[in-house]
């Protein structure tokens, strides 16, 4: 195998978030032609992966040869996060108090 076939770029065919999370478990990934339910939601119908990995870099490195080609990637997670989001936190005072206070 040459070098050129190593690195030759890939791409799967559509698939559901649900077939991408069974086909990379706890990987990043990279997706194009994502087909949206909502424009700028997460849910969506079909993606294509062009790069996966353990590490967030790697598939970046696998979806280089498609930057051309694409404007938009998609890159997600597939496994669970294990931090806890950030919560706002909301000290309340007198003046934070007034602020909430209902004046109908």
């Amino acid at each position: 195998m040459s070098a050129a076939e190593k690195i030759a770029p890939t791409i799967t065919e559509p698939l559901t978030w649900s077939q991408i999370c069974e086909f990379y478990p706890n990987e990043w990934v990279c997706l194009v032609e994502i087909d949206r339910i909502h424009p700028w939601g997460f849910d969506f119908r079909t993606a294509r992966v062009v790069g996966h990995g353990k590490t967030r870099a790697e598939p970046f490195v696998q979806a280089g040869p498609w930057w051309d080609r694409y404007e938009m990637m998609g890159h997600y997670f597939t496994g669970r996060i294990a931090e806890r989001p950030l919560r706002p936190q909301v000290i309340l005072d007198n003046e934070t108090r007034d602020a909430f206070r209902y004046r109908g």
